[in-house]
């Protein structure tokens, strides 16, 4: 990167400072941390936002406030807005639910392969949500949404949360055909009609659909946003002792990309946390994300968002990025 283009990104930063004020059993210089953080995003060939938050404090941010689309992280946010519905008794984790082919949505989901074998198979609310977060399974997620009442029900416990900067528009059958050139019709719940209505879409069409995903504020967060809904999980302010344990256990089977975020969290500490990742078009990624809460040996709650957007780098680079962007952070609190 060229010392014109790494300064240009360097003014562009929206930074979040605040004096250093050490607090006891958390984070002594906030302003160190910052410039590492700061230097991780301006050297990156991409627009990259950081947000990480600790019990005791107010944020830390780096471009805390611009949007990057959610992708998968959205799975989260919808498996908290189902344990609020387990809270007030709306639903159970035990309820049964029978899995058939019209169920099925796109991409990334383990559980097609179950119904291709058997036709339908019958399991639990607790076990779509696993699915939804641990292998990040979009038939289960977009089955979450439908059990709670649609996406407008996720942005309800959103807004009634007092979280701002999250947005949860579409479901995933929704906003991985959009972004396509297409729009979801029940015969995309067979993969192969779904590939063929691809191949057919103009490649123009497909560019311009994929340009608009860049910038469409659907399905976005801020990382001040996200790392505000994660903080407040981890604090138990979000759902009851007993929900917010369940979901945090879940968050830590996480089995995807476990190259970013937890590549770097050391010996000694445990993660729980969702990723996101689009599709890359001419050399283009759309985003790479990775939030969670990292717990320190003395049992502190850290609070962690970080999104790559619009990046020419390859997954490595960009998964390791986020990574030293986390020993960075665990390395401040240590």
């Amino acid at each position: 990167m060229s010392k014109g283009v790494r300064l240009a990104a360097a003014v562009t930063l929206v930074v979040s400072l605040v004096p250093t004020q050490p607090t006891a059993g958390g984070l002594g210089d906030r302003n160190h941390l910052h410039t590492e953080l700061a230097a991780l995003a301006s050297a990156h060939p991409g627009r990259v936002g950081i947000c990480v938050q600790d019990p005791t404090s107010p944020p830390i941010c780096v471009n805390g406030e611009q949007r990057f689309s959610l992708q998968s992280v959205m799975k989260l946010v919808v498996a908290a807005a189902v344990m609020r519905a387990v809270d007030e008794r709306r639903v159970a984790l035990s309820d049964r639910v029978t899995v058939r082919r019209e169920d099925l949505s796109v991409n990334i989901q383990p559980i097609a392969d179950i119904v291709s074998e058997r036709g339908s198979f019958e399991t639990s609310l607790g076990d779509l949500l696993r699915r939804a977060v641990v292998e990040s399974d979009s038939a289960a997620t977009d089955m979450l949404i439908s059990r709670l009442g649609g996406t407008k029900a996720i942005q309800a416990f959103l807004g009634g949360s007092g979280l701002h900067g999250i947005r949860i528009d579409r479901t995933e059958r929704e906003l991985q055909t959009e972004t396509d050139g297409l729009r979801w019709t029940p015969k995309f719940v067979f993969p192969e009609r779904l590939e063929q209505a691809r191949k057919e879409v103009a490649e123009a069409k497909r560019q311009a659909a994929f340009e608009a995903y860049l910038t469409d504020p659907r399905d976005t967060a801020s990382p001040r946003g996200m790392v505000g809904f994660l903080h407040k999980l981890a604090a138990g302010q979000l759902l009851s002792a007993s929900s917010t344990a369940h979901l945090l256990e879940v968050m830590k089977k996480t089995v995807t990309f476990p190259d970013r975020l937890r590549a770097g969290v050391p010996s000694g500490w445990t993660i729980g946390h969702k990723t996101g990742t689009s599709r890359t078009r001419n050399g283009i990624n759309g985003v790479t994300n990775d939030v969670g809460i990292l717990t320190a040996p003395d049992g502190r709650h850290v609070a962690v968002a970080a999104f790559v957007a619009e990046s020419r780098t390859g997954n490595e680079e960009r998964a390791a990025m986020i990574a030293a962007a986390a020993r960075a952070i665990t390395a401040a609190y240590e």
